[in-house]
């Protein structure tokens, strides 16, 4: 495992704020430009994005020389899947739609060996093709990084009990599925959501667990929920910076030639 995985998990158990992004576009260029961004950690988003298995690999390969920690976000709480992606390198899983203390359990498992766990054994990348095996296999349980994400209201309910599982490096929320969840669909205002991220954040807050709301939000809103103790910060995501930039370079054109006619 990377040292910079170990020192990004000292930096969480001191509750240290950490800046991120999403990478949605499967390719190692885009991977490559978000890894030398300056950010802590890149969530790769394998549930949602359209990557195949071989282009995770190609992904984290573009971090090679990068102190940038890449997390994916695997597609379920699949320990076939956790095991590939950590085998293929990934400092740490995101694992979605945890609702149970059963399910944070598993998670954290399938980031083990045995006897402390359930992975499978076969690191080929991650070892550096077998290369520094042993000293693989001597940090692994430590060095993984492992984040439930708490995205229905059955996970909020059950809180308390995920986030005393041992092994949980930090928390996620997910506003959106949690909202279609409580019936209010996109509605991330709504009461009742907003009830739901701040019994999340408050119970992390009391296990000194950094959480991230798993979404950028308005200003006045990331400020308040920071201050509640939303320690993992997301600051973007690949495709909106791209649409905002382009959007916005094609409006400052227009308006300089408007200026020069």
């Amino acid at each position: 495992m990377s040292a910079r995985s170990l020192a990004l998990k000292r930096r969480l158990r001191a509750n240290e704020t950490t800046f991120g992004a999403w990478l949605t576009v499967a390719h190692p260029v885009v991977a490559e430009v978000m890894a030398g961004g300056g950010f802590d950690w890149i969530l790769i988003d394998t549930e949602h994005g359209g990557f195949g298995i071989e282009g995770v690999q190609a992904c984290l390969i573009a971090f090679n020389g990068s102190p940038t920690v890449p997390i994916v976000r695997v597609p379920w709480n699949d320990h076939v899947r956790i095991k590939q992606v950590l085998d293929m390198g990934a400092d740490g899983v995101l694992v979605p739609m945890v609702n149970s203390p059963m399910e944070a359990r598993a998670a954290v498992a399938a980031c083990r060996y045995p006897p402390a766990g359930t992975r499978g054994f076969g690191p080929r990348r991650a070892s550096g093709y077998g290369r520094h095996l042993d000293a693989y296999v001597a940090e692994a349980d430590a060095a993984v990084i492992v984040i439930p994400q708490i995205e229905h209201v059955d996970a909020v309910a059950a809180v308390d009990g995920i986030l005393d599982t041992p092994g949980i490096d930090a928390v996620c929320l997910g506003p959106t599925d949690l909202s279609g969840s409580a019936g209010v669909l996109g509605q991330l205002d709504h009461p009742v959501v907003s009830a739901a991220i701040d019994r999340v954040l408050a119970a992390a807050k009391a296990r000194r667990i950094p959480a991230c709301l798993g979404v950028v939000r308005p200003d006045a809103e990331m400020r308040r929920r920071i201050a509640q103790g939303a320690s993992f910060v997301i600051a973007c995501d690949d495709l909106g910076s791209l649409c905002v930039a382009t959007e916005a370079a094609l409006q400052k054109m227009r308006l300089l030639v408007t200026d020069a006619s």
